[in-house]
């Protein structure tokens, strides 16, 4: 069976708030994609990613 998957892109919640570089109650407050098993909530480290670009503020003509 080939399993591609790498336990190293999933983070805790606490290691998602660390990467973002906001607390756990911001984090919990936003709409990013998460997983959900029990008690445990993850995060993909390219879903974090994206969310990151999707919500980077683009800019506007002020080119200096």
């Amino acid at each position: 069976m080939n399993n591609d998957f790498d336990t190293s892109d999933i983070l805790s919640r606490r290691e998602a708030a660390e990467y973002l570089g906001i607390c756990r109650a911001t984090l919990d407050r936003l709409d990013i994609p998460k997983t959900r098993i029990r008690h445990r909530v993850m995060f993909k480290r390219d879903v974090l990613k994206k969310w990151i670009d999707d919500h980077t503020e683009k800019n506007k003509g002020n080119n200096k």
